[in-house]
């Protein structure tokens, strides 16, 4: 358990760059990130397009940390039972919000870095390409 007391700390001392849109909508990964994103809450083009490189991130790491723990054996002294799985889901969602929000050089900014271009380039022209 002394692991997680780790994470807290390591995670608002703020390893990595955290995107606007995370501030200022909830966390990255959140429900309320994608809310904003969907209601137009968030009006800036580079904001929306860093919320929604984290919030692909953030599901991409949500199904790897599924897949990981999917190959972990079962059984043993206790069996955990539904809030066992209960609790995996909600903790590999926290860890996958975490670990969107903390990687400088991830999955969301390699894709932030190529959809930046074409993206930010078509407002640019005064056009609103992919709306």
């Amino acid at each position: 358990m002394s692991g997680v007391g780790r994470l807290g700390p390591a995670t608002s001392a703020g390893h990595g760059p955290r995107p606007p849109a995370a501030a200022s909508a909830g966390r990255a990964g959140s429900p309320d990130a994608l809310e904003a994103l969907r209601s137009g809450r968030i009006q800036d083009r580079v904001e929306r397009l860093r919320t929604a490189t984290a919030l692909v991130g953030s599901a991409f790491y949500q199904e790897l940390f599924k897949a990981m723990r999917e190959t972990v054996p079962e059984g043993g002294l206790i069996d955990g039972g539904l809030g066992e799985d209960i609790f995996s889901s909600l903790m590999d969602q926290q860890l996958a919000e975490v670990s969107a929000m903390r990687e400088s050089r991830g999955l969301a900014s390699a894709l932030y870095r190529h959809f930046a271009d074409a993206y930010l380039r078509t407002d640019a022209a005064g056009t609103e390409g992919g709306e």
